[in-house]
């Protein structure tokens, strides 16, 4: 396994525990400890991950969101799946938002073939090539380098104004307290704008995401339907869910 891979496993191996020790990050990775212990040292300058006593390592996530480029490592064939569930709700002529995150910019091959209007605020989207059938608009606002995402007042008045058949919508985490949640208060405000301006909201999140709290509530649970690559409890709280096929409940 190259390096990139095995730095790319112990990140997903990190989010599914709160901490992971060296000897079974070797194990799962087929390193040696020498090698694990040089891959965790660079993903500790890079800020990933937080090096504990006793050999332990965890995320670094606790005060602030994880920057795209980090989240893009974590759960990619979940979030591909993810991306295309979401995509099949896609019909041809719609206008779609598409928010921030590496989730929702998965969903572009699988529009293939669309004509669409897609408005997003999420500028890792410039650099893939759509369809030509596909036009895009970017919003304006407040860039935020770490995710690559477009966000604050210019960006909210502009959304007040615009409307959509379905918002596809990212969330650091969904909990029964914090309901569809965001670390930040401007992509907070941001997704419940979206969701009151489209006919269709689908929240899409990995099943990492589940019984995760972080510090704004964006959407109440039940008033959304939530993407998600395997069933947790929560989802029976929302308005209705989407699994790998065939497993679906939506609402009305």
């Amino acid at each position: 396994m190259i390096r990139y891979e095995r730095k790319r496993l112990i990140m997903e191996l990190l989010t599914t525990s709160d901490v992971a020790y060296i000897a079974d990050l070797a194990q799962a990775t087929g390193a040696s400890d020498s090698t694990t212990r040089r891959d965790i040292d660079e993903l500790v300058a890079e800020g990933k991950i937080v090096a504990l006593r006793g050999g332990a390592v965890r995320l670094n996530q606790r005060m602030t969101e994880l920057p795209t480029t980090v989240k893009a490592l974590i759960n990619k064939d979940e979030k591909t799946t993810i991306a295309a569930a979401a995509a099949r709700q896609v019909t041809d002529g719609d206008t779609i938002y598409l928010d921030a995150g590496t989730t929702a910019l998965q969903m572009i091959p699988y529009l293939k073939g669309l004509t669409l209007q897609i408005v997003t605020s999420n500028t890792h989207l410039l650099t893939l090539v759509p369809d030509p059938g596909i036009r895009i608009t970017v919003l304006p606002g407040d860039y935020l380098a770490s995710t690559g995402s477009i966000v604050g007042s210019l960006t909210e008045d502009q959304l007040r104004r615009m409307f959509f058949d379905k918002a596809f919508i990212g969330a650091s985490g969904v909990s029964a307290r914090a309901g569809v949640n965001t670390f930040d208060v401007r992509e907070a405000m941001k997704k419940q704008i979206v969701h009151a301006n489209s006919d269709q909201s689908f929240v899409l999140v990995d099943h990492t995401k589940f019984d995760k709290s972080s510090l704004y509530q964006a959407i109440d649970p039940g008033e959304t339907v939530i993407v998600t690559d395997a069933y947790h409890e929560l989802l029976e709280s929302a308005k209705g869910y989407l699994l790998p096929e065939p497993e679906a409940r939506t609402g009305s």
